[in-house]
Order: C-alpha cells, then structure tokens, then sequence
C-alpha cells in the first residue's frame, strides 16, 4: 500500500483487537468530486434498474390466472384462439405497399417499392392453393400450399392449416416448369387475386411453439400477420431488459476506481489480511503467524521512468523520485512490505507510523533510536548516477501521466516484494 504525501493513512481499531487501515485523501480534490459524482450515477444505474426489475417480477407473480393477459409479452394484445392450441398472439405484421397490380389466367403480379416487379403464379385444388414466387433470374418456382379461406370464417381447430399435417403438399406438375416456357399476357386489373379471401399457413409440429402465417393480398398491398404462442418468461426472461442499465451501472463502478485496498491486523490471531473493500474471498490474502514484535521499517527510494506519446508529438520521457519508508512484518513464511509510506515536503512522517503503532498498542520504532531505521541501500548521493528528476525538468518537458502512459521503476534500492505488492 503506497501512501503518497498528499495521502492520509486512515487507522480504525475495534473491540476485538483488530486494526483496519485503508489509504484516503485528506482533503477534498477534483478526481475525489468526480469519483463521488460517477459513484452516484454508477449506483443510480444498478439500484435503479434492480428495483425496477424486483418490482416487475413481484407485480407479475401477484397477478391471478383469471388477471393476466396471455400477450403481456408480445408485440400486441391482439389473439386468434384455437381449439387445440388455445391462444396465439398477434407477434408481428408485414406490410409492402405494391402499385400497377396485373394479371391473367393463375398469374398476377405486382410493382413493389423498389421499382422491381413481383411475380407469382397459383393454382387451386379444393381449398389449398398452391402459391409460387417467380425466379426470373434462375428461371423457376419458390412454392408453397396454403389454406384459402373467405372473408373472416376460419376453422376452429389449428391442425386444419397446419404444413405438417392439414395442408395437402401435393402440388401441381407445372411447379417442376421453367417460368420461361410458359406465355403469359399480363393485364392491368383493379381486382385483388384472391378477392377477400385470405391464405394460411401453421406449423405446429413441436407444442409450445405453434405458429400461424395470415397473407392477404390486395390491390395495392400485400400484408403478412405472424401468430405465434403466448410467451411463458420466468423470472430471468422478466429480468432481461434490466441487465443493459445494471451492465452500464458497473462498467461506471469499475471506471470510478472506487475499489481500494484495506490491510486489517489481528494481534490476538497473529494475522494480517490484505483486500479490497468489497470483492470476493479470491481477493483476499492472508499473512498468518505474523510475529507483531518484529515490524521493520527501512528506508527506502527509487525512480520512475513515465513515458508518453502522441500522434501529435513525439514520445516524450519524463522521471519522478519517491522516498521514505518500507514497513514490513515478520510471519510463518518470510517477510513482506506492508507500507511504503513516502516522505512529504523532505520529511519523514513520523506521526503516520506512530499512530498506527500506537493503534496496534505496539511501541514506536521512531522512539528507539535517534536513527531507527535500517538503510536499504547508500544514499543516491553517495555514488549513484540517477536520471533528472521531475522537478528539475524544465516546464515545458513536463508530461503529465495519462492513464495508458507506460510506466517503469528504475531498479535504484527497491525491494522485490514490495512492488509484487504494488
């Protein structure tokens, strides 16, 4: 945990022994404001869009059988029931608005909104008539047999339409022609194909899923309505149109960053547990058998290399020098950096670590010795050769650090565990 110098390290004991800590800026900034308000919004999404969702599910389960509507989930409250389906669902309607309708003996055909002609050619027998789109460019018949009904008289029972059982598929011998090999004399007709009537079509091969195709052709349109089975959503279906605004109201959180890290210590168990603030138990590490006697603190520095670059500018190449303290414990293991507490204006923080030692009810390590601490490595005067610092950089070679920037530590005194940590 690196607490910089514009940093406050946050120290809550607990009657059970156990200290937490967390990093917190000590005065309010402009990230921490945008952080606040993007929090707010991330959580406006998810609470939102999760209470709306609990709502919709209570509403539904409270409904009776006799109060629910069997279309509540389709496009439309319009139904045709059936006698050995029940009720289908009006699920969507296809409307092409057609001009210059002609036709002659089993063959009409119409101008659609594209400028292009749509041909057909039909034959009927009984009451199944056999419907075919004419390919003139590969010369042949796209067929199908439809039940033809007048006006608005239809048979009560679904099978009666239906592709796999009611409807004849015995088809005519002139579908195996070539359209080319047939004359036809087109003429300019003000009376729609079938009249009134309408064609139809079923499938209802699997329960559950039955459907129904109703193809009205006039004189100036030609309209297709699809009837499928009432929906039956559970509880994941009703939830759906929920998830879009909750994926948005994480991907906030996520941005906001507002995860941080806590390191929490337990003197009575000797362990110390380092995790996020919320998160799962993989994010969770314990120290265990830590020995709370043998806290260190060593000096510690080191560079930071940042590079930047821009489709306007060149990569540019900038350093930063931090130092201060490494506070490590001892446990069944080995050791490991806790801390690295950095110095503010060229100054230990001396009160940062005695408060937290004095949480911890453990003595000072700043009140041993004039000179507590062990040095890590020599002083960067003493023999080290260091890039310019950031603040000897002139102003106009100053980049700040964008977020995707790359970023490296030079190798100058700094400890391995520490930055596995980082």
């Amino acid at each position: 945990m690196w607490v910089r110098p514009y940093q406050d390290l946050t120290i809550e004991a607990n009657s059970h022994g156990k200290v937490t800590t967390k990093v917190a800026v000590k005065n309010p900034s402009i990230d921490l404001i945008r952080r606040s308000l993007l929090l707010a919004l991330g959580l406006s999404f998810l609470l939102g869009s999760m209470g709306f969702a609990v709502f919709h599910v209570l509403d539904i389960t409270g409904e009776s059988e006799e109060d629910k509507d069997p279309c509540e989930f389709s496009s439309s409250s319009e139904s045709i029931e059936f006698d050995d389906v029940g009720i289908l669902c009006l699920d969507y309607q296809d409307r092409w608005t057609m001009s210059s309708l002609e036709d002659d003996e089993g063959h009409f055909r119409y101008q659609n909104e594209w400028g292009g002609f749509e041909e057909h050619r039909w034959s009927q027998t009984g009451d199944v008539v056999t419907l075919c789109d004419v390919d003139q460019e590969f010369d042949t018949y796209y067929c199908l047999n439809l039940i033809r009904v007048q006006g608005t008289l239809m048979d009560r029972n679904l099978s009666h339409y239906s592709y796999y059982d009611g409807v004849s598929q015995n088809m005519p011998s002139w579908v195996e022609e070539k359209p080319s090999s047939v004359s036809v004399n087109y003429q300019s007709s003000t009376d729609a194909p079938f009249g009134n009537d309408r064609l139809l079509l079923a499938w209802d091969d699997e329960p559950g899923i039955e459907s129904l195709e109703i193809r009205v052709y006039g004189v100036t349109s030609k309209d297709i309505d699809h009837y499928m089975a009432p929906l039956e959503r559970g509880i994941l279906e009703v939830v759906f149109p929920y998830m879009l605004p909750m994926l948005i109201g994480f991907g906030i959180l996520a941005f906001t960053r507002t995860r941080f890290t806590i390191i929490e210590f337990d003197s009575q168990q000797s362990q110390i547990q380092r995790r996020l603030n919320f998160g799962t138990p993989l994010m969770r590490f314990d120290w265990l058998n830590v020995d709370f006697q043998k806290f260190t603190l060593e000096e510690h520095d080191f560079t930071i290399t940042h590079r930047s670059s821009s489709e306007d500018e060149p990569s540019r190449t900038t350093y930063s020098y931090h130092e201060g303290l490494n506070l490590s414990c001892v446990y069944e293991g080995g050791t490991h950096v806790l801390f690295f507490i950095e110095n503010k204006n060229n100054a230990i923080r001396k009160d940062l670590v005695e408060s937290l030692f004095s949480a911890l009810n453990l003595e000072s390590p700043m009140d041993l010795s004039p000179m507590p601490m062990a040095q890590s490595g020599p002083h960067p005067i003493e023999g080290q050769i260091r890039p310019p610092l950031v603040s000897s950089t002139p102003e106009e070679e100053k980049t700040s650090l964008p977020n995707g920037a790359d970023s490296e530590v030079d190798g100058t005194n700094e400890t391995g565990a520490f930055w596995d940590s980082v």
